[in-house]
């Protein structure tokens, strides 16, 4: 019976996004989207500009300008609808979010928001059972997890004194939403074109970071326009966005497919 009851478990363990669909100001972006991500299954969405990625993306994490098909969609997390949460009570609940564009935050250090965050997401309640998602970390346990995950992405210690994002180029802001990924260990994970602005090595140090989560069980969904980053990271699924809906879906042949041909096949 319990062997039922872990398949039955199993089965509901995803981030699950039911025909969903998006407006802003009168303007219809997303057009009944559909998505369900596994824990350590890697899904690349990709798209021409405007094509409504970005949206997708704050639109689950729940940002309020956009406004949903409220009463015919569904977000659930393991089973959960969290699609009535406000956006920190989705971070809590396992979800996380890297911006395109993140914004500084100055006065606000590195090491003590992170801190705080972890501790919110991942402190024990005395009422739940302890498990590898509800761990809480003491001061000096959490500070060398800091320490070592932004020493695996070559962030100096230095910035973890400094206000977030404040003065960081475009490829260290970029680094900096990683290292909030590695930290926090999400249950599911949304990177919003992780990959715009990087060098090369920046790119990889980048992908280094997303497998450790793969390998972790974060499932993942990358949002990019090109193919550059899964040259590191081999996706599970790629699926194209065109005009609000999602119209292809394959395995990773289908991003090498747009590398070589673009989106034209889609956008006639």
């Amino acid at each position: 019976m319990s062997f039922h009851f872990a398949r039955l478990a199993a089965r509901h363990m995803s981030l699950s996004i039911s025909h969903l669909s998006v407006s802003i100001r009168g303007k219809i972006i997303l057009s009944d989207v559909s998505l369900d991500i596994k824990p350590g299954k890697v899904h690349a969405l990709m798209g021409p500009n405007g094509s409504g990625k970005s949206t997708l993306a704050a639109a689950l994490m729940g940002a309020p300008e956009y406004e949903t098909n409220k009463e015919t969609w569904d977000l659930s997390l393991d089973g959960v609808s969290i699609k009535d949460k406000k956006v920190d009570e989705r971070a809590r609940s396992g979800l996380f979010l890297a911006f395109q564009t993140p914004v500084a935050v100055p006065g606000v250090n590195v090491a003590n928001l992170l801190r705080t965050a972890y501790q919110s997401i991942h402190g024990k309640n005395p009422k739940e059972k302890q498990t590898k998602y509800n761990t809480a970390l003491s001061f000096s346990e959490f500070n060398q997890k800091l320490l070592d995950k932004a020493k695996s992405l070559s962030i100096p210690q230095e910035f973890l004194r400094r206000g977030l994002n404040e003065e960081f180029s475009g490829g260290e802001k970029k680094k900096l939403e990683m290292l909030q990924a590695v930290v926090l260990t999400p249950k599911y994970a949304i990177f919003d074109e992780i990959d715009t602005g990087l060098d090369v090595d920046a790119l990889k140090i980048v992908a280094t970071g997303i497998t450790t989560l793969k390998d972790n069980g974060t499932g993942i969904l990358i949002i990019t326009h090109y193919q550059r980053i899964l040259r590191y990271i081999k996706p599970d699924f790629v699926h194209i966005l065109v005009d609000g809906r999602i119209v292809a879906s394959g395995n990773d042949q289908l991003a090498e497919e747009i590398e070589r041909e673009g989106y034209g096949k889609w956008t006639k």
